[in-house]
C-alpha cells in the first residue's frame, strides 16, 4: 500500500509563485479603484467650488471671483510667487460659502492634508476641522503669511496695497494671451479655470516650450501622472488624462504650471 506523497520543492514554489501573482494582481486591483474613487471625489469638491464661487460673485454685487491681496510686504522670505499662495482671507470668506478644509486639498494626496492635521494637533491638542484652524496652522506652526494648499488658484489678487497683480498673464511667459476669470460675466469663464490640481512641469529653453512631468502634482498612481483636474466658473471640471495636459505659464526657474 503505497504512502502519500508530498508536495516536491519544485512544486511548492510553483505554487506560492503562483500565489504571489495572484495577490499582487488583487493588490493593483484594489489600489487602481481606490485611486479612481479619489479622482471621483475630487471632481465632486472642485463641482462644489463651482457653486461656492458663483455664490460669493452673486453676493458680491458686481460679480468678482473671491480675491484679496497678498500680504508681500510680510513675506520676506519668499523670493518669488506662485499660484499655490493663497491670502487668509479667501479661506475663512470661503468657509460662508460651503468650502471645508479638505477641499483645499486633493484626495490622490491625502498624506498632505494629514501633515496639517498632525502639526495642528501637536499645536492646539485637538484635531484640525475649520477653516479658521487651517489658517492657524499655517500662521503658528508653519510660520507663513499666507495658506499654500494643494491646488493652483488662478484668480488674480493684488500684491499688498500695489496696482500690481499675480498670476498677470502680461508679466509671465504663458502659452495663450488670454487672461484669468475676475468676474461672473468674464468671456473666458468656460476656457479659463479658476482653480486646478497643483502641478509642475519643466521649461526646455532650446524649444521655448513646457514640457509634462511623469511623477509630480495632479493625480498620480504608480509612480506617474494619470489625470488632473480643472474647475470652471461655468459649473463645468475637466478632468483631463495626462496626454491631454498642457502647460500654461512659466514659473520662476525652470518650472512651468500645468492644467
Amino acid at each position: 500500500m503505497g504512502g502519500c506523497r508530498g508536495f516536491t520543492l519544485v512544486e511548492l514554489l510553483t505554487v506560492i509563485a503562483v500565489i504571489s501573482i495572484l495577490v499582487g494582481l488583487i493588490l493593483a486591483a484594489v489600489s487602481g479603484s481606490r485611486f479612481r474613487s479619489q479622482v471621483i471625489v475630487c471632481t465632486s469638491n472642485d463641482r462644489q467650488w463651482g457653486v461656492a464661487v458663483g455664490l460669493y460673485a452673486s453676493d458680491d454685487g458686481r460679480g468678482r471671483l473671491p480675491t484679496y491681496p497678498l500680504p508681500t510686504d510680510q513675506m520676506t522670505t519668499y523670493g518669488q510667487l506662485e499660484p499655490w499662495f493663497v491670502p487668509y482671507e479667501i479661506v475663512t470668506n470661503m468657509a460662508v460659502q460651503g468650502v471645508t478644509v479638505p477641499m483645499w486639498f486633493c484626495p490622490t494626496r491625502s498624506k498632505r492634508f494629514q501633515t496639517h492635521r498632525e502639526n495642528f494637533q501637536q499645536l492646539r491638542g485637538r484635531d484640525l476641522v475649520s477653516p479658521a484652524d487651517l489658517v492657524d496652522e499655517f500662521w503658528s506652526f508653519q510660520k507663513s503669511r499666507f495658506v499654500f494648499p494643494d491646488l493652483f488658484w488662478w484668480v488674480p489678487r493684488n500684491l499688498g496695497t500695489s496696482s500690481l497683480e499675480w498670476p498677470d498673464p502680461l508679466l509671465l511667459t504663458t502659452r495663450t494671451p488670454d487672461p484669468w476669470p475676475r468676474r461672473l460675466d468674464d468671456p473666458i469663464i468656460s476656457r479659463q479655470p479658476f482653480l486646478s490640481d497643483s502641478i509642475l512641469g519643466a521649461w526646455d529653453e532650446a524649444r521655448n516650450t513646457g514640457q509634462i512631468p511623469t511623477e509630480y502634482g495632479g493625480h498620480a498612481w504608480g509612480g506617474a501622472v494619470k489625470n488632473s483636474n480643472s474647475a470652471y466658473v461655468d459649473g463645468h471640471v475637466e478632468t483631463r488624462p495626462k496626454s491631454q495636459l498642457q502647460w500654461q505659464a512659466k514659473g520662476p526657474g525652470n518650472h512651468v504650471y500645468v492644467y
